[in-house]
């Protein structure tokens, strides 16, 4: 018989108290397991707590494209920009026309100061 207190419950007592530890590729969830596998036991719980229910979309890069830009913008040597845009998982010309849309945003939000 399952020995549960279910006015004091949480994932970690059901974990044990379901015999879970060693037999995770029989009572897992596919997602859950190759979480577990990945990551371990007290990780995969607590994406379970967080996100369940939910679909999570993992995108192809991990850093969002300003802040690459914001790296690469005071580094002047072309080549060197590239390389942090390729190790940002970008492209130069994705870096690059980042960078100049705000030049002129920039140059644009100058020239209206000045017109008033």
């Amino acid at each position: 018989m399952i020995d549960i207190d279910f006015d004091n419950i949480n994932d970690e007592m059901i974990y044990e108290a379901f015999g879970v530890e060693g037999k995770e590729s029989e009572a897992l969830s596919d997602i859950y397991l190759e979480l577990f596998e990945l990551l371990g036991k007290e990780a995969m719980l607590k994406i379970f707590r967080h996100f369940h229910g939910d679909k999570i979309d993992c995108p192809m890069r991990l850093y969002r494209p300003e802040f690459i830009a914001d790296l690469a913008k005071p580094v002047t040597d072309r080549r060197e920009r590239a390389k942090i845009a390729r190790a940002g998982g970008y492209s130069a010309k994705v870096i690059e026309g980042m960078l100049s849309k705000r030049r002129k945003e920039n140059e644009e939000e100058e020239n209206s100061k000045t017109r008033r």
